[in-house]
């Protein structure tokens, strides 16, 4: 399992910290575990993508068409979830258990050689001291927000669960919430584990030409001037390339994409 760091935009000043987001991926297809091997928490969550992504399907057919009108309003609401928090989500799912056992082999064998982490970059976008400040900012403010949106998630699941009472219609709020909490926790379990990675020195930082090919490439119509001497990479044919080149999944171009907007977004704010 290997972490990428992807530039979504720098800035002409280097002393300004780039826009980054993480991706998590397998390196071989032997990792890749099969539904049947998944611990049981993550294959309800595969089940429960699979009906949520039914529900957009074209052919599918509804009175009023209300279960397309759903799943539109909730693809607004997920591209309205900040883009570090989707980035924690794939890192905890790709190394929550292996923090935990490789705490654990460290106490039993100090003196065995400990597996490390692989962070592949752009050498010519970004520096090593900058991934390292990067995910070590993301993991140090994003815990304490995740940790408090448990609580509220808690409350809010106790306060809407009675409308299950309510025959015939289904309860939304209660369903959205439930999955705020899970998101809420895999976020905040990657927190902590990247910062149990930092704090025992367990990641190696790796320069990447193929990552470095694909993000730097210039006069392609996808790299955005953007004030204050920003430039935007990450486009729809970037997104695609990195995708083939590292056999991703599709839900990597989408999440993506959506840092993308909001990095885009977020800079017009600042600058203005």
């Amino acid at each position: 399992m290997k972490i990428m760091a992807v530039p979504l935009a720098r800035n002409g000043n280097p002393a300004r910290v780039p826009y980054l987001t993480y991706i998590s991926y397998t390196t071989s297809k032997g990792e890749r575990k099969r539904p049947s091997s998944l611990p049981l928490s993550q294959r309800i969550m595969v089940q429960a993508s699979n009906a949520w992504s039914n529900l957009g399907r074209e052919d599918s057919r509804s009175l009023f068409d209300w279960k397309r009108r759903i799943f539109l309003l909730g693809e607004r609401i997920m591209d309205r979830i900040e883009y570090e928090e989707w980035a924690l989500k794939g890192i905890d799912q790709a190394l929550g258990p292996s923090i935990r056992s490789l705490m654990l082999s460290r106490r039993r064998f100090p003196d065995a050689q400990q597996k490390r982490l692989s962070l592949l970059y752009p050498p010519s976008l970004v520096s090593p001291s900058t991934v390292l400040e990067s995910i070590r900012r993301m993991a140090s403010r994003r815990q304490p927000h995740h940790k408090w949106q448990l609580l509220y998630n808690t409350v809010g699941i106790i306060v809407t669960s009675p409308l299950f009472l309510v025959p015939a219609i289904p309860n939304l709020p209660t369903y959205y919430l439930l999955w705020r909490l899970w998101s809420h926790y895999r976020a905040y379990t990657a927190c902590k584990s990247v910062s149990t990675l930092l704090e025992q020195d367990l990641i190696d930082l790796a320069p990447d030409a193929k990552l470095d090919d694909i993000c730097a490439q210039h006069e392609d119509g996808e790299t955005i001037n953007l004030p204050d001497d920003w430039k935007l990479f990450m486009g729809p044919r970037r997104a695609r390339q990195l995708m083939d080149a590292y056999e991703l999944p599709e839900q990597c171009r989408v999440d993506l994409m959506r840092a993308s907007m909001q990095a885009q977004s977020a800079i017009s704010k600042n600058v203005s």
